[in-house]
């Protein structure tokens, strides 16, 4: 099996998933925080930063920034194909439409802050894992896994929560979210995310040295 492709593939099916998933809204309470709201599609952020480290940490930062374009483009495509599924003429027979729609039918202010946010926190996971690697060789994998999602994750955060639920609804005549409520939100959803992150460096670790002994062997 191909390592490049398989990581390639699982990196952006990831994205793809968490677009869609994240139209559901989990629920967690958390220490000192309290309730918090989350996209489920975190989990699948998860997953996909996972593959961006593993791919710039196997096949390099260039390939690694050629995929997370890809996959932008393929995202926007994506929801091109989706948008024109929902305006299709409906079946008489088909009752679920009202459900699809709201599955789906994600608001423009939602999608545009996906893509934004794609773009600039991926890239800049690739660019802080990379970073950290030509610092510290082939040692401390936990620091670059742990740091680049870390970091690249409050990115992610901030920047959709930002343009989805404030900047972009103020601008298109939405109802804009500001202030404490807004904060609240990002530190609440990157809390939960800080902890998938920790949760996957033993995953990461344990990929890296089973490839590497892989290779070795042969």
């Amino acid at each position: 099996m191909n390592l490049k492709v398989v990581l390639t593939v699982l990196f952006g099916a990831s994205i793809v998933v968490a677009n869609i998933t994240a139209a559901k809204l989990a629920w967690f309470t958390l220490p000192v925080i309290g309730e918090v709201a989350v996209p489920a599609g975190f989990v699948a952020f998860g997953v996909a930063f996972l593959c961006s480290d593993l791919l710039v940490e196997f096949e390099g930062r260039k390939y690694a920034h050629s995929v997370v374009n890809a996959t932008v483009l393929a995202m926007v495509f994506g929801w091109i194909l989706i948008y024109i599924a929902i305006y299709l003429p409906v079946a008489p027979i088909y009752e679920a439409h009202d459900a699809y729609i709201t599955t789906l039918g994600q608001s423009a202010n939602i999608v545009l802050a996906s893509i934004v946010t794609l773009v600039v926190s991926q890239h800049a996971d690739v660019r802080i894992f990379a970073g950290i690697r030509d610092r510290t060789g082939a040692a401390y994998r936990w620091i670059r896994n742990l740091g680049s999602t870390g970091v690249s994750q409050f990115i992610d955060t901030a920047i959709f929560i930002t343009l989805g639920f404030a900047l972009f609804p103020f601008i298109f005549d939405g109802d804009p979210m500001w202030g404490t409520a807004l904060l609240g939100t990002i530190v609440g959803q990157y809390t939960v995310k800080l902890i998938v992150a920790i949760l996957d460096t033993p995953i990461f670790y344990a990929v890296t040295s089973a490839i590497k002994t892989t290779r070795e062997a042969h």
